[in-house]
């Protein structure tokens, strides 16, 4: 007699909108349904942005026509989003989740599942998935797309620097540069001993924790090393990008006059450093441009275009806003170099696509980049925090031409798609 098909309860935002966690997130949920009756809950994070939900509506029906079912979702109280709305500060209410877990209200309308699935490391996530698996009795695991504290001080002083210094050169007044900082160390300093005392006794409760690259297991300490089982990585490039990345390198007759800042315009993907290490690069190529790509807020663009007034580098920053992907790929193809100074990454695609198609990268030497490219050609790195060497790096690829430029074999998407199913299947027949 045929068995049924296993009905798992996965507990994700699956919508590109929401960035890498949520693309491959999506492309989980897409495997997820050839396999297992497959049942989505989703975490308060999407709803409390009505921009994410508005632009993800399109995916969610698309899950739904492959059969995937809507099992529920976890909320706030309205007072909460008018807080968050009011602040402009989702932060805020996910420390507030962190300190009080029980504000967040999880309305299920299921209990037909053999297994818990979370495919975010985010608290929103993790808390709401162990909770479901209680109620259930059933075994869960959880894939961490980023580490969620760090066992280094170093890299953790490394990463508040980050914040500080954003949050200095972006400030307008003493007063307003005071308070954004003390904010921010008592965030890091107070909160997040909590948030790694709630996440450490958390993720022990689940069956299998997952990282989705070795460096994940080497940012969160000893401990941990061997209690993630790391999909080494577990992410890839689309077929349909690689023959589109091959084509647009293969027709480009010359590079343009800018380097390209590789990351999202946060502070920990290393946006001060790359603007600091700018000012120094610009006086040696003064018509070079810094070109920062994606969406960034109006409030976010004021506080870039403060300190590049700061820095004297005003008229040398451009942003694209939003584009699509193949034209973000024509702009890194023609770029002399990707600057990548993140402090905080599991397995970067930005470095990956920028090998792809053939531009060179000087990037800090964190656990995510010196694993995976750190003997790759093409790449230069350099300790974190050191913008001296960062800008020398740069300057000399910028001077001379860098022949072969390859990237790293890496598995595809099929074969870590079938890894990541056989671990569920091996998980619910336990």
């Amino acid at each position: 007699m045929k068995r049924e098909r296993p009905s798992i309860l996965v507990v994700a935002n699956p919508s590109p909108i929401t960035g890498g966690g949520g693309l491959r997130a999506l492309r989980s949920l897409r495997d997820y349904a050839k396999f297992f009756n497959t049942y989505l809950f989703i975490p308060w994070g999407l709803w409390g942005d009505k921009r994410l939900l508005q632009g993800s509506v399109n995916y969610l029906r698309e899950l739904k026509d492959i059969g995937i079912r809507f099992a529920g979702y976890s909320d706030l109280s309205r007072v909460l989003y008018m807080l968050s709305e009011a602040i402009s500060s989702k932060g805020v209410i996910e420390n507030l989740t962190l300190i009080i877990p029980s504000i967040m209200r999880l309305r299920l309308n299921t209990a037909c599942y053999e297994a818990v699935v979370v495919l975010h490391e985010v608290w929103d996530a993790i808390y709401s998935g162990r909770i479901l698996a209680d109620l259930s009795n059933a075994p869960s695991v959880v894939l961490l797309q980023l580490p969620p504290f760090y066992g280094s001080r170093r890299r953790f002083i490394n990463i508040l620097k980050a914040v500080l210094s954003w949050r200095k050169l972006g400030s307008s007044s003493l007063i307003e540069e005071t308070l954004l900082e003390s904010e921010a160390l008592i965030r890091y300093y107070f909160v997040e001993r909590l948030r790694r005392l709630r996440y450490e006794n958390i993720l022990r409760k689940y069956s299998i924790v997952l990282g989705v690259s070795r460096a994940l297991a080497v940012e969160m300490g000893q401990e941990w090393l061997n209690k993630v089982t790391c999909l080494d990585p577990g992410v890839s490039l689309d077929e349909e990008d690689v023959e589109a990345m091959a084509n647009i390198r293969k027709n480009i007759q010359e590079r343009g006059n800018y380097v390209i800042f590789g990351g999202r315009a946060t502070a920990d993907k290393g946006l001060v450093d790359a603007l600091i290490v700018f000012k120094f690069i610009s006086k040696r190529f003064p018509d070079l441009k810094l070109v920062i790509t994606g969406k960034v807020t109006p409030r976010t663009r004021l506080r870039i275009k403060r300190i590049c007034k700061k820095l004297g580098i005003e008229d040398k920053v451009l942003f694209t806003g939003f584009i699509p992907r193949e034209k973000r790929f024509k702009i890194v193809a023609k770029a002399k170099l990707m600057l990548y100074p993140s402090h905080v990454d599991a397995f970067p695609y930005a470095v990956l696509e920028s090998l792809y198609l053939g531009t060179p990268v000087v990037a800090y030497k964190i656990p995510a980049i010196e694993i995976y490219y750190g003997k790759t050609p093409g790449v230069e790195l350099v300790e974190e925090w050191d913008l001296e060497a960062l800008a020398v790096k740069t300057v000399n690829s910028l001077e001379k031409r860098i022949e072969t430029i390859e990237p790293p074999k890496i598995k595809s998407w099929k074969e870590i798609m079938s890894e990541e199913v056989e671990i569920i299947s091996k998980l619910i027949l336990r």
